[in-house]
């Protein structure tokens, strides 16, 4: 629930367009984001529906603030776990760690991000700066490994093996989520230490996913020298 307070306390005119957006985090991390209205909003801050439009034009307008607001949070929480290591191969490792440890610090957050939806005509410059920063960072660590190791690389190579990273990390923090794993452990006899329940065996299948993948950039360079 919503703390009553928030009814009475008096909001500047300000900081009102902060306030609004204050109280759409606090139901996205209630989840209860079924509940996120202009409507709703103006109630909980204090002023008229009317009001809202004067900082937003209509949900999509503060769906794009909210998600500004998420993805400075997401940039952030990189940033704070990042240690400017030189090495690149380090510095995705951190990035991917990061990664999974915001989707379980901050799971309604996370899933907000990824599930939401706006139209393309929504992406403003900012939006597109903010929401792309970490990708366009692991993108550089990518090519910066292939450079490490002397691969030749197209652009095409560099993105694919950055979206090829992307789609594996979330494939392990959605099973990491669904628990389905566990009924391969019990009922296949997988092997105990691939049941993804503590953070220690999730990280350390970021690691060897990590290691595979570098291995496979490996493998070309190994593969091109004997043609």
């Amino acid at each position: 629930m919503l703390d009553k307070e928030n009814k009475s306390q008096p909001y500047h005119h300000g900081n009102v367009k902060e306030a609004l957006i204050d109280i759409a985090m606090k139901l996205i991390e209630s989840n209860e984001v079924q509940l996120l209205s202009l409507r709703r909003l103006a109630k909980e801050v204090g002023i008229t529906p009317s009001a809202v439009y004067n900082h937003f034009s209509d949900k999509n307008a503060l769906m794009l603030a909210i998600k500004i607001r998420l993805y400075d949070e997401f940039n952030k929480f990189f940033e704070n776990r990042s240690s400017k290591s030189d090495d690149p191969e380090q510095g995705l490792l951190e990035i991917c760690l990061a990664y999974y440890h915001f989707s379980q610090e901050y799971p309604s957050r996370f899933h907000f991000l990824f599930s939401s939806i706006l139209p393309m005509e929504w992406s403003t410059p900012e939006m597109v700066e903010i929401s792309c920063r970490t990708l366009v960072k692991t993108r550089g660590l990518v090519l910066n490994i292939y450079d490490k190791y002397k691969v030749p690389c197209s652009e095409e190579d560099v993105v694919n093996t950055t979206l090829l990273i992307w789609a594996q990390l979330h494939g392990i923090v959605a099973l990491k989520k669904s628990g389905s794993i566990k009924a391969a452990i019990v009922y296949q006899d997988w092997p105990e230490a691939c049941s993804m329940v503590s953070h220690e065996q999730v990280e350390g299948l970021i690691r060897n996913h990590l290691k595979m993948t570098i291995n496979a950039i490996l493998n070309i360079q190994h593969a091109d020298s004997h043609h």
